[in-house]
């Protein structure tokens, strides 16, 4: 039973983000318009299956318990990451500023301060209920920290990323929680960089953190000794061999994502960078997600019985 929920959450992490790419899709065909983003759907009339996909996909991560410490560790993150970017829209100043005109026109419509108080009891809770499945994994089992233990490297990415994670969180309630409501726009960083001032929402460092994330998943499994010590110590034999090699050619194909996103922009639709870019992120993990469930899934091999010793 336990084996087939698992397989369950599995393959609900292709189909979740199949129904957004077919409704995206079939949205763009209809109104022949392609927007920018997957992000930019929040506010169109993807919304609903957009928030609804992404939550959905959050609580799948975190729920679904991975074949390896390190595995399990790093979709935990990835769920908490994608909560964000279901729940934080890409362009909150554009919300907030059609929530003022419209209370111009509907005085009993939501104001914008009723949508940034939305924000805050959402997002603190989602803060709060990741705190609560942390405390609950540190009290209960000793997988992360022994994780961590496990030599320099693994200990190191633990730090950085759970180090990253915090201070993610930190500034988004920060940012959240300390302007006035009437000037909470959830901005995030702003990076100076050479002719050009780039400016990455909360919404935007959690999508970057969630692909890169989603990426680490894929090389986990492509390079599982480098990953964890864990496991068997016997060599691969052949189709462990082509499997893994497949997995380094997705994890590498991920790699080149962006090269990959402009020329499709430059051309089929200039000005689309990011939305190929992340359709193009999202799909590998989808086709590494498919196999390795399959692989899962498959019976275990049945041993030969001893021949009779005459």
């Amino acid at each position: 039973m336990l084996r087939e929920t698992y397989g369950s959450l599995r393959w609900l992490l292709v189909l979740l983000p199949a129904v957004l790419f077919v409704v995206s899709v079939l949205t763009a065909l209809t109104s022949r318009e392609l927007e920018t983003s997957i992000s930019a759907y929040y506010g169109g009339p993807v919304r609903d299956v957009f928030v609804g996909v992404l939550v959905a996909v959050a609580a799948c991560l975190v729920a679904y318990q991975g074949s390896t410490t390190f595995e399990d560790y790093n979709l935990n993150g990835a769920g908490s990451y994608a909560a964000f970017v279901a729940l934080v829209p890409a362009g909150l100043d554009e919300i907030l500023a059609d929530l003022r005109r419209s209370a111009l026109l509907t005085p009993q419509g939501v104001t914008p301060a009723e949508y940034v108080w939305s924000l805050r009891f959402g997002l603190t809770s989602v803060v709060a209920l990741s705190a609560m499945l942390l405390a609950r994994e540190l009290r209960r089992s000793h997988r992360v920290r022994a994780l961590a233990r496990e030599d320099r490297t693994t200990g190191l990415f633990i730090l950085l990323t759970s180090g990253t994670l915090v201070a993610f969180l930190t500034l988004a309630m920060w940012q959240l929680w300390v302007p006035p409501v009437d000037e909470v726009r959830l901005e995030g960083l702003a990076l100076g960089l050479p002719g050009a001032d780039l400016r990455l929402s909360i919404h935007h460092l959690a999508a970057i953190f969630l692909i890169s994330a989603l990426a680490v998943a894929v090389w986990s499994h492509a390079w599982p000794h480098r990953a964890t010590r864990t496991g068997s110590e016997a060599g691969p034999g052949y189709d462990e061999l082509v499997r893994r090699r497949g997995y380094q050619l997705i994890f590498f194909l991920m790699l080149a994502g962006p090269l990959v996103a402009a020329a499709a922009a430059q051309a089929f639709a200039p000005g689309h960078l990011v939305i190929f870019l992340e359709w193009w992120e999202i799909g590998l993990f989808c086709v590494f997600w498919v196999l390795e469930t399959r692989r899962l899934s498959a019976p275990p091999p049945t041993a030969q019985p001893a021949m009779p010793v005459r």
